[in-house]
Parts: C-alpha cells; structure tokens; sequence
C-alpha cells in the first residue's frame, strides 16, 4: 500500500470521530489540503460520519422576534444560507424547515399558493407548496398548525441524510369552533391530499388525553426515542420527562421516565433557579426559560448549553437539528484550500 493511500485512511479514521457538534473542526480540516478536502466533500464520507454518530447535533435555533424570524448558531459554523426576513419558521425535522410567509396570521389563512415552504438550510433547496384545498377554509375563524415529516414509515429510514433528495411530507391541521380539518402533503405526487374533518367535543380540541397530578406551571409534549407520546415539565430546577404507557385508550397511563437536574447545568452560569419552565422539547432538545428573562437550548444528549437571548419580544422557538460537513468543491477539484 502506498504511503498517501496510508495516510488518507489514517486520516479518515481519525477526522470520521470528531464531533458531530463541533462543525468547525471538520471545515478547518478541509482547508489544510486538497486531499483532505476531497476526503471530507466525499459523499461517502459524510454517510459514514452521520452513520456513526447517529444522532444529529443542535446547530442552533430559529426565532421569532416581533415577527421577524432569524437564526442563532450553537457552535461557531453559521448556517450557509441566511434565514429570510419575510418568512417564519414554525417546525423542523429531519434538516428540513417547514416556513410560513409572514401574512399570516394565527387565526386566519390567505387563499393563495406558496405561504408554505420546505427549505434546506444547509443546501439552500426550497420547495414551495401548493395552494392549500379550499375546503379548509370553510370555517372561520381558525386556529392551524403544521409539522414536516419523514414520508418513511417509521423503522424504515434511519434518517441520517433522508433530507438530501429524500421524500417527505407535511401534515396540515386547523380547527374551527367544533370541527378540525386535516390534509397531507406528499413531495411524490406534489399535491396535497383531500381534507378530512372530524367533529369536536370541545371547541379547539380534537381528543382529551388526561395528564398526571404535578405542579408544573407549563409543560411541552415530546415524542420520546420510541415514537411513544410524552410530555416534560419543570419542577424545583428539576427537569422531569413522562412517557405514555402502553396499553388500551381506556387504560393507558403514564410514567416518569427521566429527571434531569437543571441547577448542575445552569447554575455554573449564574441563572437564577427560580421561575424555571420549557417552552419546547424536540429531539432531545429542550428550550428552558428563567425568572430572569432568559431562554437557554440544553442539548440532553452532548449537554451542551446555549443562550439564546431574552424571552421579551421572543413568541416562537424551533431547534435545528441536522449535521454539517462542508462540500468544498472548488478546492476539492483543484481550486487549492484558498479557493
């Protein structure tokens, strides 16, 4: 074996290990030299990288501020493409961001075709989605809500680069006075499904699932690492994680499945401990608020903790998720690490 063959499969086993989490170690990598970096622009080397470490990284979330959505980095590798100050992000999956245009209001919908957009942050691709069925608008006002989604049954994707060319679908719901509508996006056939509608006990609600006694003054749901529903709630600086029960409608309950404790992870910070609630929690990552109008992003698998700002002005949080290795092909072809 020649001794660059050598060197490049050492190098590969060393760089594949670096964390997922610090993006900039694997940029600076890709500029010492041309051979690096066509190791690292290697497409098959960025599925054994997110093979191995599985779970992708928290590079940052996006907010919302007084209507103007933006993105706050994590680690020290912004996003490739800017957020755009005319849309708003409102779920992500998978390295996709399912975005809304900025005309829309919470309680009513605008009949028109491109209000909502799938965007890859990290290539930039953007799919924007056809005009919504006209049924859906039978009933006003509404209150709606959307999640973009895996078009894989579960256990069938392992999710690690489905977002690269990858189908997907977005599940669009909206709820009248005693009536919910739902319809699905398929990125296949490009068009949206016809909407189903299912009347309502209860103004706003589509089904009750009744929660365990705590004293939790907010809590936020979370689909735990089995697709069982939970929910988490914060308690004497103390982060605690429930999960439901397998079983029958009628007897399915629920269990405390984790407790994390807040005060060793914020105090080395100077947070005050009191007034602590979640705002959101989304795979593995949750978003904490304190008494003294700050919001943090805890990454539960690396515990890595970021401060996203102060909760004045701040109405919606949506953590991105996704792993980042640079494409460099102008010095990968022969551009030199300057290029």
């Amino acid at each position: 074996m020649s001794l660059p063959v050598l060197m490049d499969d050492l190098v590969d086993r060393i760089i594949i290990r670096f964390p997922p989490e610090e993006p900039e170690l694997l940029v600076r990598a890709s500029l010492v030299c041309k051979r690096w970096c066509r190791l690292i622009s290697d497409p098959a080397f960025r599925r054994r990288f997110r093979k191995l470490h599985r779970a992708p990284p928290m590079l940052g979330v996006f907010c919302t501020r007084h209507s103007v959505s933006s993105f706050v980095p994590t680690s020290s590798v912004p996003l490739p493409h800017a957020m755009r100050s005319n849309w708003r992000a409102i779920d992500s999956r998978h390295g996709r961001v399912l975005l809304r245009s900025l005309p829309w209001g919470h309680d009513f919908l605008v009949l028109s075709a491109g209000n909502l957009l799938v965007w890859d942050p990290i290539t930039d691709e953007q799919c924007p989605l056809p005009k919504l069925p006209d049924q859906l608008f039978s009933r006003v006002p509404c209150t709606w809500t959307a999640a973009v989604l895996c078009a894989a049954a579960d256990g069938v994707c392992d999710h690690i680069d489905c977002h690269s060319g990858g189908s997907f679908l977005v599940v669009f719901m909206c709820t009248a006075a005693r009536e919910a509508f739902t319809c699905v996006y398929s990125s296949e056939t490009g068009a949206w499904s016809e909407p189903t509608s299912a009347k309502l006990r209860h103004a706003e609600e589509t089904s009750l699932i009744r929660l365990p006694r705590t004293n939790y003054r907010q809590i936020a749901l979370v689909k735990m690492v089995d697709g069982r529903l939970g929910f988490s709630g914060v308690h004497e600086s103390k982060l605690y994680l429930w999960s439901r029960e397998a079983g029958s409608e009628k007897y399915a309950g629920w269990a405390q499945s984790q407790v994390i404790d807040l005060e060793t992870l914020l105090r080395p910070l100077g947070t005050l401990m009191d007034s602590l609630d979640v705002i959101c929690f989304v795979d593995g990552v949750a978003a904490i608020f304190s008494g003294t109008d700050e919001v943090f992003a805890i990454d539960l698998k690396s515990g890595r903790i970021t401060k996203i700002g102060e909760l004045m002005g701040i109405n919606n949080i949506v953590p991105y998720m996704s792993f980042y290795t640079p494409a460099l092909v102008a010095a990968a072809t022969g551009g030199g690490p300057r290029a």
